[in-house]
């Protein structure tokens, strides 16, 4: 999959190209409130946004029980506060539009009920855990530093929402030679998704779709080349803290 190359404030896992799979025009646009009983955030998954939307939630005189999330991602510690906050406030995620990359990695699995659209979509592309990182030889002791910290947490993260911590990585093992090519040339898909039946297979379970359907490749016919559709191995068997230190 993409190499994520370290810059100074590195470990923002959310390619820039995964715009081209989602709305890049929304996820450019920050927003964080309450509309209609439901929290909202809209954007990159950030210190900032997430510390107004737990505000947001703690100010409020009723309780919103849903988030209602537009993000193609951000970096793994943010992804994994947000997603400790769902879980701990036993919220509801709605997908509207696309949920990548941290998105897709933290805040959904946490969810108590987890909503999608018939247009919704999910993009994985990769984790703490994912082996393939590309890193600026300066940056080589401070990385190491901060990836085993960030995989021990992802580690513990999973673990206490009940997934195995294999499906952030799963679909990096099953792309091919060409699959690589087309990625290295630019053309290739820059994530992959998995099948509802599939995602229960890691333990990402009360799914509800709003709209009776979810076929988003129907509904974004442009974009569905952006994301391979991943098949998980019939003799597959769920392994909680798979990865450990």
């Amino acid at each position: 999959m993409k190499h994520l190359v370290l810059v100074f404030s590195f470990l923002v896992v959310g390619c820039t190209s995964l715009n081209n799979a989602g709305e890049s025009s929304q996820n450019a646009e920050i927003y964080v409130g309450i509309k209609n009983g439901n929290l909202i955030y809209q954007g990159k998954i950030t210190e900032a946004s997430n510390n107004a939307i737990f505000s947001l939630l703690n100010d409020a005189e009723l309780k919103p029980s849903r988030l209602v999330i537009t993000s193609n991602g951000g970096e793994i510690g943010a992804g994994m506060d947000l997603g400790r906050w769902v879980k701990d406030n036993k919220l509801d995620v709605e997908v509207n539009g696309v949920c990548a990359s941290s998105c897709a990695n933290y805040v959904f699995p946490a969810a108590h009920t987890k909503y999608l659209r018939k247009d919704s979509v999910l993009v994985w592309h990769g984790s703490a855990w994912q082996s393939d990182w590309d890193v600026e030889e300066e940056f080589v002791d401070m990385f190491n530093t901060h990836i085993t910290l960030m995989r021990k947490q992802e580690t513990k993260f999973y673990s206490d929402i009940g997934i195995d911590n294999l499906v952030t990585i799963y679909g990096q093992t099953k792309f091919n030679f060409w699959d690589y090519i087309q990625n290295f040339l630019g053309k290739g898909a820059v994530g992959y998704d998995y099948s509802l039946a599939d995602l229960q297979k890691f333990g990402l379970t009360n799914i509800i779709l709003l709209d009776g359907e979810w076929d988003w490749r129907k509904y974004r016919p442009d974009r569905a080349n952006l994301v391979k559709r991943i098949k998980v191995d019939d003799n597959f068997e769920f392994e909680l803290r798979r990865f450990e230190i």
